[in-house]
């Protein structure tokens, strides 16, 4: 199974750990899909939230000449944090499948579009590409899950949780194409509907000199680094069901 898996690259062996601790995952996960039709009905006051680099999304937020990519993954609830920024500055701009029930697509676009957060839907013939270089270019904020392959098939292999795993490059690439900082972020999970965002400014990381390819490279790995470090404070909330690491292997 894969979750077993990457329980064990956590540093986990024993199989009764194993089972409680993806017990809790399917757990988390099953929370996270209740928090968000719970959102879709406009109950965020329900909801309490603190920030961890806050600073960091203001700073983007205000400079109206230049957009952003907001870099999760499939990890935590990072969807529902656009209900809680206050960024009237700017629309944030959000990937949608096509194959998605049409009731939930619009249940989701009505809500979020009162936060002024849209989607863009992705298209058997690409269009969505022009559509995310559009919003960049209008000052405007996406948000990319960046450990699944949307901006093309180009991947990069990482060192993740101490083994090779594969992710994609597309977001980098596109943010180093575009001239753009780029933001980790993650909502993760706490107790009594609590949720705490977390926030990294990527591109300051990054050296100012250097290739493309050296700075694609020094990307991969902060957000990779980061990753690791929210994943150790919230080992439950990893929502990628396959082995993430065979392709690498």
């Amino acid at each position: 199974m894969a979750i077993e898996s990457y329980f064990k690259r956590m540093g986990l062996s024993s199989k009764w750990k194993i089972f409680c601790h993806t017990y809790r995952n399917h757990y988390y996960f099953a929370q996270a899909m209740v928090d968000r039709f719970a959102l879709f009905v406009e109950l965020q006051h329900r909801y309490k939230v603190r920030i961890s680099g806050n600073d960091e999304l203001i700073k983007v937020l205000k400079n109206e000449q230049k957009g952003a990519i907001l870099a999760g993954a499939h990890v935590g609830n990072m969807e529902m944090a656009g209900y809680f920024f206050d960024h009237q500055e700017k629309d944030f701009h959000g990937i949608v499948f096509g194959e998605e029930a049409k009731f939930l697509t619009g249940q989701r676009v009505n809500a979020l579009s009162k936060r002024k957060v849209k989607m863009i839907p992705i298209t058997s013939d690409m269009s969505h590409l022009f559509m995310l270089h559009q919003a960049l270019e209008q000052g405007d904020c996406l948000t990319l899950h960046c450990d699944r392959s949307l901006l093309g098939r180009k991947q990069m292999e990482v060192m993740f949780l101490g083994a090779p795993a594969l992710f994609p490059t597309g977001a980098f690439q596109l943010a180093l194409r575009m001239d753009v900082p780029v933001l980790a972020i993650y909502m993760m999970r706490e107790k009594s509907k609590r949720y705490h965002i977390i926030i990294r400014n990527l591109t300051q990381l990054i050296p100012r000199e250097g290739t493309d390819a050296e700075k694609l490279r020094a990307y991969m790995h902060q957000f990779v680094t980061m990753l690791e470090e929210v994943l150790q404070r919230y080992p439950e909330q990893w929502y990628n069901y396959y082995d993430f690491w065979k392709k690498a292997s």
